[in-house]
């Protein structure tokens, strides 16, 4: 081994004390360096990790691309129904509804290493705990946008949570459900102009939370939260974990702090 790689392989060494593999942390395997700056998105091996297909099938989702809007980089679907818990809803035929998370929550949370869905046959109830998201912080809890069974889970999700990030809208909707009382709940959501409107208020709460914890506590913040850029993967930078579940639990208040030490894979400044 030469000097030069003898440096190199140190200076990994060293990164890997403070940034692990997901797997790692998971503990499928003991020990693992990364040359792809633990970005997981298309790694060979966490890919291999997903490769075996669903025990079942799942029913396609229905993706209209050509009716999105985005609102400062986030990405909003005319066609849905919006749970103010950033949760979707869907009507398709014979009055199923489809659920799943918003493009806001995706990057607010960040990669997804885990999705737990309810059981089918399930009873739901709008407003309250119906599945979560394991993330970079904890587990956030997300709410049902209406009351229903559970008819199917996307079990594709279960293998693969990462497409919740990369495609949340479509192949990344999490369940089915035969709702109950589907126009109370429906009028309880939000849709169309109002859906612009409130992501923007949400968006400038975000950023009056973050520019707020950076002051109070002398953290730099990345200008894409204080100059009205877009919320791209670094957005949360600079926070600790403790200061990004606070961030998250003001959006997600089912989330609880003892589930998230409980089962939650744990990793600081990883974004």
């Amino acid at each position: 081994m030469n000097g030069r790689h003898q440096i190199q392989t140190l200076d990994q060494a060293r990164n890997a004390e403070i940034l692990h593999c997901l797997w790692m942390d998971a503990g499928v395997v003991d020990y693992k360096l990364c040359d792809r700056d633990f970005d997981c998105d298309r790694c060979p091996f966490d890919e291999a990790f997903h490769s075996h297909p669903p025990q079942t099938l799942v029913t396609p989702a229905r993706r209209d691309s050509s009716t999105s809007l985005s609102v400062q980089g986030c990405e909003i679907a005319s066609s849905l129904f919006y749970h103010p818990g950033h949760t979707w809803a869907r009507v398709e035929e014979d009055g199923i509804v489809r659920i799943g998370l918003d493009d806001f929550a995706q990057r607010m949370l960040g990669p997804a290493y885990a999705i737990s869905l309810p059981a089918r046959h399930r009873e739901l109830t709008r407003d309250e705990a119906s599945w979560s998201v394991t993330h970079q912080s904890g587990i956030a809890t997300l709410a049902s946008p209406v009351s229903g069974k559970v008819l199917e889970i996307n079990s594709n999700l279960l293998l693969r949570p990462a497409l919740i990030n990369r495609d949340p809208y479509g192949d990344g909707w999490t369940m089915t459900i035969e709702p109950k009382d589907l126009k109370t709940c429906l009028k309880r959501l939000m849709y169309g102009e109002k859906v612009s409107q409130w992501l923007a208020g949400e968006i400038e709460k975000l950023r009056s939370l973050i520019n707020r914890i950076s002051s109070d506590e002398h953290i730099a913040i990345i200008p894409t939260m204080t100059d009205g850029g877009l919320l791209n993967k670094e957005f949360l930078h600079g926070l600790d974990v403790e200061q990004t579940r606070r961030v998250i639990s003001s959006y997600f208040p089912l989330s609880s702090s003892a589930a998230e030490h409980r089962s939650a894979i744990l990793v600081s400044n990883r974004r």
